[in-house]
């Protein structure tokens, strides 16, 4: 039986984490998936309309009207309450820390924080917060001892007992990350949807880098789907995955169903990756993503030299469109955020049976593969 330190250290059956997918909710799907034996995690970033450009004002729709604290505080605690009756169950919270989205994180950490000091079902349930698509180090333990410029709230002195994960694009992130005191680095390559990289570093390449170059655990992100991945992750000294795009395309997923039906049918040659609310995001291929990637060109064309550039407005109206589109289930006119792991993914499962058999698969693959690939060492015998 499989068994890494990422499940030793939450308790979970699986190493399997649920990405934190935005800008609409991931309540049904954080709980489907702490109760399949993964970590369940709540995205975000639509919890910040109108205090981030990172965040489209249509996400109201989903998350209803309200300040970015009272919003997390609830969820965080309506979660704990949802999984009451399974002992085993682990949830966390996944925010954003990019410079876009600065403002609403402090707002969502104190709500956090608030609902973790005053909630003993929250403290007992919720035992993750993955930090991503920023700088972690603001927010260490004295940070500006560690060489931070600023002071954010120190996370693991304010939740103490959470395990912090932060979602890295390279392994000079990945020291900054062990540099910061993080409990576990998620290395994250560019064939991820959504957020991506600047560089195009595939996981393949970075994953078994960054776990050589550091001694904190590493999680593998970027196209992982099923226990060919998982084995595959493991290989290269990962203790775990993240998925996103597989975790959108399952029943219990609260993303809309032709967003679902848009990744079961696009091949690995369908996504496109273009300027997006921040930095560089990873697209399903239909006529909006394509709109975006003619403005990136026009606008932002350093982002396809791996240069940091801003975006333009152009840009930022075309994804608000795209992504309020989305609501409408307009597939050529909505922005539909998607891995190249797409290519691999052709059925919509629930939650448990897909980590179910994710798990299965992978130990017949790491069980069968030394029969496979190792030949017996041949005895000589020698004659008397």
């Amino acid at each position: 039986m499989i068994k890494t330190e990422l499940q030793k250290k939450l308790g979970i059956k699986y190493p399997i984490v649920q990405a934190g997918m935005g800008p609409y909710s991931t309540y049904d799907l954080c709980a489907a998936a702490a109760k399949a034996g993964g970590v369940g995690i709540i995205s975000t970033i639509g919890m910040g309309v109108g205090l981030s450009a990172a965040t489209p004002d249509s996400a109201t729709k989903i998350f209803g009207k309200g300040k970015p604290k009272d919003l997390i505080k609830n969820a965080v605690e309506g979660m704990a309450e949802e999984l009451q009756d399974y002992p085993d169950a682990v949830y966390g919270v996944n925010c954003p820390v990019s410079r876009e989205f600065i403002t609403v994180a402090r707002r969502l950490f104190k709500g956090i924080i608030e609902a973790y000091e005053e909630n003993d079902k929250v403290r007992e349930k919720m035992k993750v917060i993955i930090t991503s698509a920023g700088d972690p180090l603001p927010w260490a333990v004295d940070a500006k001892s560690k060489g931070a410029r600023r002071q954010n709230i120190p996370l693991k002195e304010k939740l103490p007992g959470i395990t912090w994960m932060h979602v890295v694009p390279s392994v000079g992130t990945a020291l900054r990350t062990e540099k910061a005191g993080a409990d576990f680095i998620t290395a994250s390559g560019r064939e991820g949807g959504a957020h991506c990289a600047w560089r195009d570093t595939s996981s393949v390449v970075l994953v078994p880098e960054v776990v050589k170059r550091v001694n904190t655990p590493v999680i593998a992100a970027g196209g992982f789907c099923d226990g060919n991945s998982l084995a595959a992750a493991l290989a290269m000294g990962a203790v775990g995955i993240q998925m996103g795009t597989r975790c959108i395309a399952t029943q219990e997923s609260d993303f809309v169903q032709m967003w679902k039906e848009a990744i079961v049918e696009r091949s690995e040659e369908d996504t496109l990756i273009a300027r997006g609310l921040f930095g560089p995001m990873r697209f399903l291929r239909n006529k909006q993503s394509l709109r975006l990637v003619d403005e990136t060109i026009k606008g932002a064309s350093d982002l396809f030299r791996g240069i940091p550039v801003p975006s333009t407005n152009e840009i930022m109206k075309l994804e608000m469109e795209g992504l309020s589109k989305m609501l409408d289930e307009d597939e050529e006119n909505s922005i539909i955020l998607g891995g190249i792991v797409s290519g691999r993914i052709h059925e919509i499962p629930k939650v448990k049976e897909l980590f179910d058999s994710i798990m299965e698969d992978a130990e017949k693959i790491i069980t069968n593969l030394p029969k496979q690939v190792i030949e017996p060492e041949k005895k000589e015998v020698v004659a008397k």
